[in-house]
């Protein structure tokens, strides 16, 4: 059986990074901890792709995810990032296209035909 797991990104204002990865990147907020009335951490997910937002402002920013996707996956994304004109285009051993979060945290995302290469 796999192992399930799902990548911790550290940032400093969970509140707007969870808006950011909502209303910018199309994920949906799964659940949240608040604790005296401050929201600490968080999951948002998108087509699988599960991300918990933890607020530590020493780590901020230094985290990165690599993401495998299939050619239907892949033009979905490359039309909203287009559209919301965001997203550039990398190499990190391959050509991929690399979003910054909020804090600078990294997503790597790799197209089907890259990713199986």
């Amino acid at each position: 059986m796999d192992w399930y797991t799902r990548p911790v990104l550290f940032v400093t204002d969970t509140k707007m990074s969870v808006a950011f990865y909502l209303e910018t990147l199309g994920f949906q907020e799964d659940w949240t901890h608040i604790e005296d009335d401050e929201l600490l951490v968080a999951q948002v997910s998108r087509n699988g792709l599960e991300i918990i937002l933890n607020r530590d402002t020493a780590r901020a920013g230094t985290g990165r995810v690599f993401v495998s996707l299939d050619d239907e996956q892949a033009k979905s994304l490359a039309k909203d990032l287009k559209n919301k004109r965001i997203g550039s285009n990398r190499h990190w051993g391959m050509p991929v296209t690399e979003v910054q979060d909020l804090d600078g945290n990294e997503l790597l995302f790799s197209p089907p035909v890259l990713a199986a290469g």
